[in-house]
């Protein structure tokens, strides 16, 4: 907890100075603030842990008038790996010329996301509703919204009754990815993940953890939809969701997954 509390101000501490909005200009502050980052604790310890390759880099995002930024890690195997340096040539070439939407298509393809899936992020139109919710649209009357109201409170089942009956629920394996209802693609990843995953813990762990993936792109899906903060902050999504802020050595220690 000590490292994680030192990382968390060394962040804060962070001061970024971004002179032009050129390639010079983001690759001079993009090298100071990896710099940076590559100081902080919890980053070092993800480093030195991480079997394959594992590394941080800055992440750029051009709205409107204004430059927002923050840090990214990304993990790999050895054998697909790519250099940071790649990474932040893809991102800086996006800001300048307005073409973020071709940064996404690549990461979407370092993280493994089918072509199809990616395609489907991308289809945004000003008369339809946006990719996120309609990727969670069809399993909107199966989530108790009434229970989301109960804070850390809740169990995750309140929210998300009968939720390990959905032959839908392979396809949210991850957070922020929304798949075209009935991908099969998608679907067959997230078996092949489920089973992954369950071949080295418990059901009920990961039951839960693709239950709270669904959840939270839910809760991103609706706040785009309606306009509003769309990232879930901890225990929104019920005790559970709390827990698994927890490193996974001390979650595996409690009774529920031990």
């Amino acid at each position: 907890m000590r490292d994680l509390r030192e990382s968390r101000r060394a962040y804060r501490s962070i001061e970024v100075d971004l002179d032009a909005l050129t390639e010079e200009g983001l690759w001079t502050a993009s090298t100071q603030f990896r710099r940076e980052l590559q100081r902080i604790p919890e980053i070092n310890r993800l480093k030195r842990q991480f079997q394959g390759e594992c590394f941080v880099v800055p992440e750029w995002l051009h709205t409107g008038d204004r430059v927002h930024y923050g840090a990214r890690i990304y993990f790999f195997r050895e054998e697909e790996s790519v250099t940071p340096e790649d990474v932040i040539q893809k991102n800086i070439d996006a800001i300048p010329s307005d073409s973020f939407h071709n940064f996404e298509r690549y990461q979407g393809r370092l993280h493994g996301y089918p072509d199809c899936c990616i395609d489907f992020y991308h289809e945004r139109t000003s008369n339809a509703p946006a990719p996120e919710w309609r990727s969670i649209k069809p399993f909107a009357d199966q989530i108790n919204d009434e229970a989301l109201g109960n804070g850390s409170s809740a169990p995750i089942d309140d929210v998300l009754p009968r939720f390990s009956e959905w032959e839908d629920r392979y396809a949210f394996f991850a957070r922020e990815f929304f798949p075209e209802p009935g991908c099969e693609t998608a679907l067959t990843k997230g078996r092949a993940i489920y089973d992954g995953l369950s071949s080295e813990y418990s059901t009920r762990l990961v039951e839960e953890y693709f239950g709270l993936t669904f959840g939270y792109n839910y809760l991103v899906a609706r706040a785009v939809h309606t306009g509003g903060s769309h990232r879930p902050t901890p225990g929104d999504l019920g005790r559970e969701h709390l827990r698994f802020y927890l490193p996974l050595r001390e979650l595996l220690t409690t009774s529920r997954y031990s």
